[in-house]
């Protein structure tokens, strides 16, 4: 048995490293895990319910505070040494807990925290880096001191990386790293699919509301569906936020538009994977995405998904490709072809796609699976185990 500490940057339920996590840990008989959160909030109720043991300490992520309003740049150089001294704090304190619990490795679940770099370095432990993210694309994070800084330590001795994507390996200067892995999530079961029809009448956005998720430019390219189409379907958007702002902006761009009938905000939902399996369409129309969760939850529901091509979507449509032989989803660039798409589905519905949808099922059954994950990942600490005792 491996004992693995995990240090998770946030404590949200929805989010797709969290998720991830869990999905890991669900039934691995290999792993004992011991969870570090940074509040006692969402998922340390989970892991209460389900006795698994967890700390909390205060932390921030290791990067440079947002600029958004005149006074985050009053307040950037106390809230940076804020975050310093607090990280500083966590770390010596992080690394009493891994000594005491006896812990094998420390798992980082994402890029942008370093105190489990920081305190398996003191205790001369493996440190795997999960990496999630591309950092300034998808999320506007910007490592401090520098970037380059932060590759180093990927490369460090005892560190250890995984990447969710080829892509997300390649933009932090990994490819051929010897304590490099590309291990892409797991996300349902394998026995998880499933395929409902007919479906109702209604698009689907799933996810955070942040600027990066590109709903913006979905509210826009739904707005020109509008006038196109004579009998609309409806855009649901399952999701919310911490930025109160940003969902009024996001109301405000409804009603300019003139789309605010047919547009529905539905806020944090338990029902996900139902919504996906009843839409119409699921449509992702994301700037940037280290692997793009939802698109594989969506084709294991047996959801059409409308995604952008970029980044980790792309990667995902590329490997259906290769796996099925032919495409597992509808892949737009511009906002013409989101349109297009938008209207091709709600005049013809799902019925001419179904081949599409089973192809993507069959894909994200061989790749994204939590058994294959898990299996990947068990392997990995092994290996690193092995490593380290040489």
């Amino acid at each position: 048995m491996i004992r693995v500490l995990y240090i998770l940057s946030a404590t949200d339920c929805m989010g797709g490293a969290t998720k991830a996590v869990m999905n890991l840990i669900d039934g691995a008989k290999d792993v004992i895990p011991h969870f570090v959160l940074p509040d006692d909030t969402g998922i340390a109720e989970v892991l209460r319910q389900r006795h698994i043991r967890y700390s909390v300490l205060d932390y921030r992520m290791c990067v440079y505070p947002p600029l958004h309003r005149a006074q985050d740049f009053l307040l950037f150089v106390p809230r940076l040494i804020g975050r310093i001294w607090l990280n500083a704090r966590a770390t010596c304190r992080l690394a009493q807990i891994a000594k005491d619990w006896k812990a094998d490795i420390i798992h980082t679940n994402t890029s942008v925290n370093d105190i489990g770099f920081r305190a398996a370095r003191k205790l001369h432990l493996p440190h795997v880096w999960h990496i999630r993210e591309y950092g300034i694309s998808d999320f506007k994070f910007h490592h401090y001191p520098c970037v380059s800084l932060f590759r180093r330590k990927l490369k460090s001795k005892q560190s250890y990386t995984i990447c969710i994507t080829r892509d997300i390996q390649r933009y932090n200067h990994l490819l051929d790293w010897p304590t490099s892995r590309v291990i892409y999530d797991g996300v349902l079961h394998v026995n998880q699919t499933n395929l409902i029809l007919p479906k109702q009448n209604y698009f689907l956005f799933a996810g955070r509301l942040e600027e990066g998720k590109g709903i913006e430019q979905l509210l826009f390219a739904y707005a020109v569906y509008s006038v196109k189409m004579e009998h609309l379907c409806p855009l649901w958007i399952a999701g919310g936020t911490r930025e109160s702002d940003y969902l009024d902006k996001l109301i405000r761009i409804t009603e300019q538009l003139h789309i605010s009938s047919n547009v529905r905000f539905l806020g944090w939902r338990n029902d996900m994977l139902p919504l996906m399996q009843h839409a119409l369409a699921l449509v992702v129309p994301s700037r940037a995405e280290g692997f793009g969760f939802v698109v594989a939850e969506g084709m294991f529901a047996g959801a059409l998904v409308i995604g952008k091509n970029v980044c980790g979507i792309k990667e995902q449509l590329q490997n259906g490709f290769e796996l099925t032989k032919q495409d597992i989803a509808l892949g737009y660039e511009t906002q013409d072809e989101l349109v297009e798409y938008l209207s091709q589905v709600s005049q013809t519905g799902v019925e001419s796609y179904i081949p599409m949808i089973k192809a993507g099922q069959q894909a994200v059954k061989q790749l994204y699976s939590i058994e294959s994950h898990q299996q990947a990942v068990c392997q990995f600490y092994n290996d690193i185990i092995n490593h380290m005792e040489r």
